[in-house]
């Protein structure tokens, strides 16, 4: 993980099992290069979103879709509704494929949300 510090994938993921364990939203910050990593976990979904460093996208879901056996089902992002300058960058894990369709249906019809990835399961449900 070229972009990556050290010890980023033990804090990813030490992150995740909070997120799971705790059914709540974990941040992970880094001041040095200013950004921030938000993991959402639910029964129904697993939401990751990155702010101002887009280049490790593709790190965090290797190391994500390492850790849960499975490729997101969406990959998206969108411009902040704090500032037009700034772009959120998605990755989803559906875990309820019930309650991940309303997620999927909802987040599909946003026309802001540039999707750029959407798994056979995902596709499925549009």
């Amino acid at each position: 993980m070229k972009y990556l510090e050290e010890n980023f994938q033990t804090i990813l993921l030490d992150a995740l099992t909070e997120a799971i364990n705790k059914n709540r939203a974990v941040t992970i910050k880094n001041n040095m290069n200013n950004y921030i990593i938000v993991i959402t976990a639910t029964n129904d979904e697993i939401i990751v979103s990155v702010s101002k460093i887009p280049y490790i996208v593709n790190d965090i879901i290797t190391v994500l879709s390492d850790a849960l056996d499975s490729k997101p089902d969406m990959v998206f992002n969108r411009v902040s509704v704090v500032s037009e300058d700034f772009i959120i960058y998605y990755m989803v894990w559906m875990r309820n494929l019930e309650k991940g369709k309303q997620f999927v249906e909802k987040e599909f019809a946003m026309p802001q949300n540039n999707i750029t990835y959407m798994s056979p399961r995902a596709l499925s449900v549009i």
